[in-house]
């Protein structure tokens, strides 16, 4: 398969990870698509009930598998763009896919750390990590005054 269908398939997994129902009568998420060109990130990703509150994800998929010893998803995250992922002053994340297998696993990029050389499957996106990833994005936005007051842009 090639490197492109790989991607692109990686991406609708992703979505289709993210906006599963379970027991809910609502997904509790909402991606869109940034676009091919636009840098670092895939995607820009709304909470459902709560469409202000958002976080930033770049998706790597691999059709390659997993490292032998710790069984670690083979995608790579250059330094580049974890520097510029924790540069964002919001919630963003890396989503590994193994396309073979159809899973993804969650990592937050939010602190300096080194380049990402393989992705730990720890975090295996269910319904538990889908509802710990919703109340921490819910918890960040919350915890802020995001008002622009004073704007000079005012009547």
């Amino acid at each position: 398969m090639a490197n492109e269908d790989v991607g692109e398939r990686g991406q609708w997994l992703f979505n289709l990870l993210m906006t599963e129902f379970h027991d809910r009568p609502d997904p509790y998420f909402r991606p869109r698509f940034l676009g091919d060109k636009y840098p670092t990130f895939d995607s820009i990703v709304e909470v459902v009930d709560h469409p202000s509150y958002f976080f930033f994800v770049q998706v790597k998929s691999t059709a390659r598998g997993y490292t032998s010893r710790e069984r670690r998803l083979l995608v790579r995250v250059s330094q580049n763009d974890v520097d510029r992922m924790v540069a964002v002053p919001a919630p963003t994340y890396m989503v590994g896919i193994d396309t073979e297998l159809c899973v993804g696993y969650l990592l937050s990029v939010n602190e300096p750390r080194g380049a990402i050389s393989s992705l730990a499957t720890r975090h295996k996106i269910d319904d538990d990590v889908r509802g710990g990833l919703r109340d921490e994005v819910i918890e960040f936005w919350s915890s802020r005054n995001m008002v622009l007051a004073d704007s000079r842009f005012k009547e």
